[in-house]
């Protein structure tokens, strides 16, 4: 894949959050934390109003007299910057959460060294990724970098070994930060469980017990298959993912409110 032909991928940095569908956002400070010092990476200025700017704009797309009620998870607020400092946000529903899926491998796109691994303007490659898995019957595409997984085109793999440890990939290695996994790690060594990160290489692949992919969107997802090849039966990282995500959206302190204005 060409990347002259791409956007550029200074022209923007965005994230992509649970919401409530009024204005709560689910661990915003953490998401707003990741677009700052990725936008420093890709000289994007960042406001330092910018909690205020998500209030006016979320204003603007729901009913100010109708705002109470119980959190739901069933929608996702993408919150982009562009270089020239504009604000702009979409919604969409959540399609797959928690549920079972087949994924199929794509060569993922490389830039940079700074811009690698940030959230950046040109998604595109990520996007054509899941267009090209569902072609196939597939759920999800895994993006693969000379011989090894660097990430998933909305998720973060995880991938246990037959000695019980946990590996995603290194941040050398390309994969975007994720917020979910700081909270499923954290979870997961709690339970006893080593989570140690490196090269998802063919062989890891090969003699994984589980793979799991995380996401704001997708909860905890366990892979059946992986081009064709299926995986065991087994559940335990998946079960322990989606009950560690579990308890925490369900805590008043995970959802923010933007209407705080700019306290911390």
């Amino acid at each position: 894949m060409s990347i002259g032909i791409l956007p550029n991928p200074r022209n923007a940095v965005f994230t992509t959050a649970l919401w409530d569908g009024k204005f709560k956002i689910a661990d915003w400070p953490l998401h707003s934390e990741r677009m700052a010092k990725h936008a420093e990476n890709l000289r994007i200025p960042f406001p330092q109003n910018m909690n205020h700017l998500l209030e006016n704009q979320i204003r603007k797309m729901v009913d100010v007299e109708t705002v109470e009620g119980e959190i739901s998870l069933g929608k996702l607020l993408r919150i982009e910057l562009s270089q020239n400092g504009t604000l702009t946000l979409e919604t969409r529903d959540v399609e797959l959460r928690d549920e079972e899926l087949d994924a199929t491998t794509i060569a993922a796109p490389k830039w940079s060294k700074r811009i690698n691994g940030t959230k950046h303007g040109c998604w595109s490659p990520y996007i054509k990724a899941r267009e090209s898995a569902q072609e196939l019957g597939c759920d999800i595409a895994f993006l693969v970098h000379d011989f090894a997984i660097i990430d998933a085109d909305r998720a973060m793999p995880l991938v246990m070994d037959e000695d019980g440890i946990v590996w995603v990939a290194a941040k050398d290695q390309g994969g975007v930060e994720s917020i979910t996994f700081n909270h499923i790690s954290q979870g997961l060594q709690k339970s006893g469980i080593l989570v140690q990160s490196g090269r998802l290489n063919e062989r890891l692949v090969a003699r994984a017990v589980e793979i799991v992919v995380i996401g704001s969107g997708l909860g905890a997802c366990r892979i059946l298959s992986l081009d064709s090849e299926e995986f065991s039966d087994s559940q335990t990282l998946t079960n322990h993912c989606q009950s560690i995500l579990k308890e925490h959206y369900q805590k008043e302190t995970t959802w923010f409110d933007v209407r705080h204005g700019d306290e911390s």
